[in-house]
């Protein structure tokens, strides 16, 4: 057989056009730094799961606060809640606290966190029944509200992207163990 010979311009026209395909392949994601996302990555839920204390304190509806002057009002300690405890589902009435610790979920009817630093409690601090509220209280304070780092179904990390550290520990925080990357 012969071989005609071609010109460079026909030979660059010719590996402009061509396609180079890069198969894909799923990894552990603790193992994709430095290697090309194949598809989109989205976050399968949210983080966090729940509103959450960002800070230990005492739990509080920051409606019952609304009038509050110097004067003050005592909210009656009922519960503690911890990192880790499932959420209660009892409705909480009116002028109630539950203490809390960071990371734990904000019990329902609840929605706002006075940090522990600035409790004061009633009759003492070695018998508390009560905390004593003598100012309004804005909602959300001192919360992580649920989806507030990631929402269910953002695009965390665009295709083609190279993966980095960073891309690598939201990834695992989000639970995400294997992602589709090209093959080298």
């Amino acid at each position: 057989k012969k071989f005609k010979m071609i010109s460079y311009k026909q030979s660059r026209k010719i590996l402009k056009n061509s396609k180079i395909i890069f198969k894909n392949e799923i990894i552990k994601s603790s193992n994709c730094i430095n290697r090309v996302a194949a598809e989109n990555i989205l976050s399968k839920t949210n983080n966090p799961l729940e509103d959450n204390a960002a800070f230990d304190g005492f739990a509080i509806n920051s409606k019952d606060t609304k009038n509050l002057k110097k004067k003050g009002k005592l909210f009656k300690i009922i519960g503690i809640v911890s990192a880790g405890d499932k959420p209660t589902k009892k409705r909480n009435k009116k002028f109630q606290t539950i203490e809390i610790m960071t990371g734990g979920i904000l019990p329902k009817g609840f929605d706002t966190i006075i940090p522990i630093e600035q409790i004061i409690f009633y009759p003492n601090k070695k018998n508390p029944k009560f905390i004593f509220v003598n100012k309004k209280i804005k909602k959300h304070q001192h919360v992580r509200t649920k989806g507030s780092d990631f929402k269910r179904t953002n695009l965390l990390v665009k295709k083609g992207t190279i993966l980095q550290p960073n891309h690598i520990l939201a990834l695992k925080t989000l639970g995400i163990s294997k992602v589709k990357v090209k093959k080298i």
